[in-house]
């Protein structure tokens, strides 16, 4: 039997050797490998060695063999995927008795989560069986052609129970009201009307992802302790207690520190906004970063979700250069995942066409047929015609356009270039040195002969 390949990345090599604080020969050493095969490693020319030396390096180097890993990269700038392959990968649900849904899924690169249709099957007249959510938020609008009932809760109310409209034929491009669901939302959709209707729903990224696996491994004391604060809602003063103690300060020392009195902390923990100039001046003294301590903004019902009607998303109809566009359901608390109605109404778009996101996007065509071109990794453009059921997925900062006539959906979440690593981007200490050099970095730390 021949030996199985294990794909190292070596810049996740070189990173782990910086942060460890190790020199390429001494993880040869404790590894019990050849310096030459850590060298050929780091070279990226050693995609055949076997696993098990992978796993040794990986012990030494105190840290998962997965965290070696090789990701793909380089090339990738546009994915698309025909009707015929949407169609593909249809799934039946079998739910509750009942032919419950189909699934289908949007194009996306592996290890990406793409946007999925449903047909709604469950039907009209029947309560849907709830399904018990997930931990990704999520933003959903309704394709038509039908009325849906979504259901989000046990006791039926109000804001637990609702029709999600489709269009009724004018401005039929926006197709349906959207909502946005926090984690962990239960819900399920039944048919209101005898006739048919889909939902394309996008699961995006989690911000808390990491974080909810990192508690996994905790105690439970110390969870119990972690839950206390939340259950106490993160208010300004409890975050504030949490950040100086880690400084070896209370609120007394603090004021001394930062140079500001007792009563003018105590009102901005009690206001943060008016409290601006004072947390500003402790976070300068202690190092943290006062943004922390500033209320965020919410938007959304009593089971979480944010609505977004068919009316709401007429009104908000504007040009964006040669596009007309009009928004779907948004929410402060989760800024990252967007939706938007796009209409395409030009045989030729031109240059002030040029769409480029900071994070990865995704298309589905509704009606028509729409060419989008996009500039390759090589800077070449390239171009695909795709008709309605097609779907596109296009990388971060790949500039790209659509022309002909057609509908679509566009949809994005924080997996690139989010909300998070804006913030951080926003602390960083020179901000584009450290990507020119983060970017796939082979330089050592400075200590190997």
């Amino acid at each position: 039997m021949g030996v199985i390949a294990m794909l190292v990345d070596p810049f996740k090599l070189r990173h782990w050797l910086n942060a460890r604080k190790y020199t390429a020969a001494q993880v040869a050493d404790l590894a019990g490998i050849s310096r030459e095969t850590i060298d050929a490693l780091l070279a990226g020319g050693a995609t055949t060695v076997p696993p098990e030396q992978v796993t040794a390096v990986a012990g030494a180097l105190r840290i998962d063999p997965s965290q070696l890993g090789e990701r793909l990269r380089g090339d990738l700038t546009v994915l698309h995927q025909t009707p015929e392959a949407l169609h593909e990968t249809r799934r039946p649900i079998q739910r509750d008795g009942i032919h419950f849904y189909n699934y289908y899924s949007m194009v996306a690169p592996t290890g990406r989560i793409a946007p999925v249709i449903l047909d709604i099957l469950c039907p009209a007249g029947r309560l849907p069986a709830l399904n018990n959510g997930h931990l990704e938020p999520a933003i959903t609008v309704n394709l038509g052609p039908g009325d849906i009932h979504g259901r989000w809760g046990e006791q039926l109310s109000a804001q637990t129970w609702q029709v999600l409209a489709a269009s009724s034929g004018v401005d039929a491009w926006i197709t349906g009201d959207s909502y946005i669901e926090p984690s962990y939302c239960p819900h399920a959709y039944s048919l209101a009307t005898e006739r048919p209707a889909r939902i394309v729903s996008y699961t995006g990224q989690s911000n808390i992802a990491a974080l909810a696996d990192e508690v996994n491994g905790w105690s439970d004391t110390a969870f119990a302790a972690y839950l206390e604060r939340l259950d106490r809602g993160l208010n300004p003063g409890d975050v504030f207690d949490l950040l100086i103690a880690r400084r070896g300060y209370d609120r007394q020392g603090v004021s001394a520190a930062a140079g500001v009195s007792s009563q003018e902390l105590a009102a901005a923990i009690a206001d943060p906004l008016s409290g601006l100039a004072t947390f500003r001046a402790v976070g300068r003294a202690v190092g943290i970063d006062y943004r922390l301590l500033l209320p965020p903004e919410r938007r959304h019902d009593d089971v979480g979700k944010t609505c977004f009607s068919l009316d709401e998303a007429r009104t908000s109809k504007r040009r964006f250069g040669p596009y007309e566009v009009a928004s779907m359901a948004s929410a402060p608390h989760l800024p990252d995942l967007t939706g938007l109605f796009l209409r395409v109404d030009a045989d030729r778009a031109g240059g002030e066409a040029d769409l480029v996101e900071p994070a990865e996007c995704h298309y589905l065509v509704t009606t028509g047929e729409a060419t989008l071109e996009w500039l390759d990794a090589a800077g070449e453009v390239r171009a695909a015609r795709l008709p309605a059921d097609a779907s596109a997925w296009v990388g971060p900062f790949v500039r790209h356009r659509w022309s002909g006539h057609a509908s679509l959906l566009k949809f994005g979440s924080g997996a690139h270039v989010g909300y998070l690593d804006l913030v951080e981007l926003t602390n960083t200490y020179n901000p584009a040195a450290t990507a020119r050099r983060g970017r796939r970095d082979r330089a050592s730390w400075g200590h190997d002969g």
